[in-house]
């Protein structure tokens, strides 16, 4: 799906709440969480720019 067209997690939470069958709510529902996981990626990728000399596991020097 181009980037332009893809919905974020609050436009497809709210069509989870309008879905009126089970298939169109799954497939809204596996929509969701790639967008959530593409939101994961992204703030993990802003946090490893701002502070690039930090270990993944949190530690402080």
């Amino acid at each position: 799906m181009p980037e332009q067209n893809r919905k974020n997690w609050r436009e497809l939470c709210h069509e989870a709440l309008e879905a009126s069958n089970p298939d169109q709510l799954m497939e809204i529902l596996q929509e969701l969480n790639k967008a959530l996981k593409r939101e994961e990626q992204v703030r993990q990728d802003f946090r490893k720019a701002i502070h690039p000399n930090r270990s993944a596991g949190g530690m402080r020097c």
